[in-house]
């Protein structure tokens, strides 16, 4: 697996995401130390339920976005959220997320345990 996308670990604490890099994320934009929390929109992103994130040519426009597995903690559903990077490589910033859709609906997996 290329390092630059190795998947990171996302933890829940009391509703704050925090990502713990799995391995360096070259090219990311985003070089965590011991953990870092990540904003959209000028607010932390907080995930319910166990989530996956992962840095990705989402929109073909050459920055890396943000992917990441919702898990279905509050709908019984996981889903995928998009975070499409409106920075640089350099500096990432992420304004918002939708959700991965087909044929018009929101792409879900139901929960497991």
């Amino acid at each position: 697996m290329n390092i630059s996308t190795r998947l990171l670990m996302i933890i829940s604490i009391s509703g704050m995401a925090l990502l713990i890099p799995a391995a360096s994320v070259s090219g990311a934009g985003l070089v965590p130390g011991p953990e870092q929390v990540v904003q959209a929109g000028g607010s932390d992103i907080s995930v319910p339920g166990y989530s996956v994130p992962s840095f990705v040519h989402w929109d073909g426009d050459g920055l890396k976005d943000l992917v990441v597995g919702e898990g279905s903690g509050l709908t019984g559903f996981g889903r995928v959220r998009i975070y499409i990077n409106s920075g640089s490589s350099g500096n990432p910033v992420f304004t918002g997320y939708f959700y991965a859709q087909s044929e018009g609906s929101d792409l879900t997996s139901p929960g497991g345990g």
